[in-house]
């Protein structure tokens, strides 16, 4: 079976799911929560910007460090 039909029939049989904690699962999966250290990075990131809002780079600058 190629993959699109495999799509094809994960979808139809997702839409006969009763249980909503099914896909509540499912979403997990897919879709999962950040980690402690992303959200730490996060939560850096704000703080640096809202004690400084004007300390932005450019996205021309950025590029060029990469």
């Amino acid at each position: 079976m190629d993959l699109v039909t495999r799509k094809y029939n994960l979808i139809h049989e997702l839409t006969k799911v009763k249980d909503e904690h099914v896909i509540e699962d499912i979403e997990k999966i897919l879709c999962p929560e950040i980690t402690t250290s992303q959200k730490e990075e996060l939560d850096n990131r704000i703080k640096s910007f809202e004690k400084n809002p004007e300390n932005l780079s450019d996205w021309d600058s950025f590029k060029e460090t990469w």
